[in-house]
C-alpha cells in the first residue's frame, strides 16, 4: 500500500474530480514538500513544542543558502508571526489517522495542536505560494473532520494559510456538515 500526505491527494481529487484514479495517488507521493518548506513547517512545529519564543524561527534562515528561498522563507515567517498574534497559544499534540483509498493510504496529518485562547484548534498548515482556494479549504477541512472529528469533539479543525497568517476554521457543527457534504460529494469518504 502506497502512503500519501493529505496535500497530495486533495491536489489529485481537486485536479482529477471524484471518479479519478486512485492508483495516481502514489505518482504524487513524490512530489514532496520542498526542502525549505519542510525546513519552516519543522521549526514552527518544533517551537510550540518547546514553547520557545518565534525568535528562533529567524534561526532558520541562516540554515537556507539560497537568497531567494530565504526571501520566501521571511515571507512565511511574517506570515505566521500576524497569526501567533491573534491570541495565546499552548502546544498540544495534534491526532493523527490513516485512511484506505484504493491501493492508497491517505495520511491525516495536521501539523499543529494548539488551545488559542483556550479552545483546542487542531491545524493543517498550507505553506505553498499558489493561492488558497475555497474548494482546496473545504476538501482538506471535510478530510480533517471526516476522519478526526469524532475523537476530537469541542475542537476547531482549521487550515493556516501561513504566508497571510490566515486560519480558515470550522468552528460550528452546521460548517463542519458542509465540509463533510463536500467530501461525500467527491466520493473521498468511500
Amino acid at each position: 500500500m502506497d502512503r500519501v500526505s493529505i496535500t497530495n491527494f486533495v491536489d489529485l481529487v481537486l485536479e482529477t474530480g471524484p471518479d479519478g484514479d486512485a492508483n495516481a495517488a502514489k505518482d504524487r507521493k513524490a512530489d514532496p514538500l520542498p526542502e525549505f518548506y519542510q525546513l519552516v513547517r519543522d521549526g514552527i512545529v518544533d517551537m510550540h513544542r518547546r514553547n520557545l519564543s518565534d525568535e528562533v524561527l529567524e534561526q532558520l534562515l541562516d540554515r537556507e543558502p539560497n537568497p531567494k528561498r530565504v526571501r520566501v522563507m521571511e515571507r512565511v515567517i511574517d506570515g505566521y508571526r500576524r497569526f501567533l498574534a491573534s491570541g495565546s497559544m499552548k502546544w498540544f499534540e495534534p491526532p493523527r489517522a490513516n485512511y484506505n483509498f484504493g491501493s492508497n493510504e491517505i495520511e491525516i496529518n495536521p501539523e499543529l495542536g494548539l488551545a488559542i485562547d483556550e479552545t483546542p484548534y487542531v491545524i493543517k498548515m498550507y505553506l505553498r505560494g499558489e493561492p488558497l482556494t475555497p474548494r482546496r479549504v473545504q476538501a482538506t477541512l471535510g478530510l480533517l473532520v471526516g476522519r478526526l472529528g469524532r475523537s476530537c469533539p469541542g475542537h476547531v479543525f482549521g487550515l493556516l494559510e501561513v504566508r497571510h497568517g490566515k486560519l480558515h476554521a470550522l468552528r460550528t457543527p452546521e460548517e463542519r456538515m458542509g465540509a463533510l457534504q463536500l467530501v461525500d460529494s467527491l466520493n473521498l469518504d468511500k
